[in-house]
């Protein structure tokens, strides 16, 4: 059973929506193949349309985790007083400190991206940046999220971290899933 402040997490239901979303396209794919390869064309093409009005709802729900991104920075950059006031009902109540900004993820992600060729499969890159960041990462980062009750906090931070450098500055480039990859503007910030 959650609790109030899981309920009202909106960072966890944006998360888990967007995970749900991306488990169903992958069974919508594998169906539509079948159907495709049992001959049913009329259903495979039927698949096919509904699969592109999902993929464009992802990227909705991607837009919106990215503006939720930009208000967690908005209150993290605010003062105590504010913080306490806004995070009460939408942020859950993890305070100031209690767990590694999203921010923090940024040069660790690059440099890490640099150090591989420029490129590499998510769960190799998240272990790197694991790896470098020991010595910075709280204690609650290494918690497990109550939304589904497997994943690390500072894996899916820093998971936010990358949408954030694909979307919204482009330190990042947009690749196929399971795939990160650092732009040029990437490396030109990290050596800045």
């Amino acid at each position: 059973m959650s609790t109030q402040s899981d309920q009202n997490d909106v960072s966890t239901a944006l998360a888990l929506l967007r995970d749900s979303l991306a488990e169903e396209e992958q069974r919508i794919r594998n169906e539509g193949a079948t159907a495709m390869q049992g001959g049913d064309y009329d259903t495979a093409t039927s698949v096919i349309d509904f699969a592109k009005r999902l993929l464009a709802f992802q990227k909705k729900v991607e837009g919106l985790v990215a503006e939720w991104g930009e208000l967690e920075l908005l209150r993290d950059a605010a003062s105590p007083e504010v913080q306490e006031i806004v995070s009460k009902r939408f942020f859950g109540k993890k305070r100031k400190g209690e767990i590694t900004p999203h921010t923090d993820f940024h040069s660790y992600i690059l440099q890490t991206l640099v150090e591989m060729g420029g490129s590499g499969k998510t769960a190799l890159v998240l272990d790197h940046v694991g790896e470098k960041m020991k010595g910075v990462l709280k204690a609650l980062d290494y918690a497990v999220l109550p939304s589904d009750g497997k994943s690390i906090r500072w894996r899916n931070s820093a998971q936010w971290a990358r949408n954030a450098m694909v979307n919204e500055d482009g330190r990042m480039k947009k690749t196929k899933n399971g795939v990160w990859e650092i732009s040029d503007k990437g490396r030109k910030w990290l050596k800045e």
